[in-house]
């Protein structure tokens, strides 16, 4: 298995919570963390003991990043973007034993319970307009796109970022539509862009 930073350990513990699908408690990520790696997240002195701080820091850094695997914040919790969904399917070998985890966890279990019961996200992606278009193959717009992850331009950065991880990770098994969805989701995020540019030459 390869040397996971201390951002990488952190990343997996959101993925194995359902962070994916949800926004994750920052003592249950520290206490997930220290469950990979005691050693990164444990006191010097008392490895057992989880280093809060040490997490935090971590979290927040990644948070930070140019190219995010996780947003949030310390007070409201933690949540992966796609570009984290992404980062743990590229390294699903080398990490393979946490994310079995992650696939089995509770939190994990009732929410694709519920996706598997009703249906509801992948019928509302296939009959949605941009991916009518897209398997004619021809273009959508962004408002397409947004429209399949309900989001629009008035909403939250973090909210629109959070959904589209949390589409991606409902139709996942399903090949066509991960296809489709890894294509809209740039296309979604950027419905907001030109709007703020043009305010910013407003003022």
């Amino acid at each position: 298995m390869m040397q996971l930073t201390k951002k990488d350990v952190t990343v997996l513990a959101l993925w194995k919570l359902g962070g994916s699908s949800r926004v994750v408690d920052t003592e249950d990520a520290a206490i997930a963390a220290h469950s990979i790696d005691a050693d990164a997240f444990g006191w010097k002195k008392y490895p057992d003991r989880v280093d809060l701080d040490a997490v935090r820091t971590s979290l927040r850094h990644e948070g930070e990043g140019k190219s995010p695997r996780i947003e949030g914040s310390i007070q409201a919790g933690w949540h992966m973007t796609p570009v984290g969904v992404a980062w743990i399917e590229a390294n699903s070998e080398l990490v393979g034993a946490e994310i079995t985890v992650a696939a089995t966890s509770p939190a994990t279990q009732r929410w694709r319970a519920e996706t598997r019961e009703s249906g509801a996200a992948s019928h509302r992606v296939r009959t949605s307009d941009a991916f009518r278009l897209w398997a004619k193959g021809e273009k959508f717009s962004a408002r397409q796109a947004a429209g399949v992850f309900r989001i629009d331009q008035y909403t939250p950065v973090k909210e629109r970022t959070r959904k589209a991880a949390q589409m991606q990770e409902s139709v996942r098994g399903d090949s066509e539509l991960d296809a489709f969805i890894r294509e809209a989701i740039p296309i979604a995020l950027a419905l907001q862009a030109p709007r703020r540019r043009q305010e910013a030459g407003d003022e």
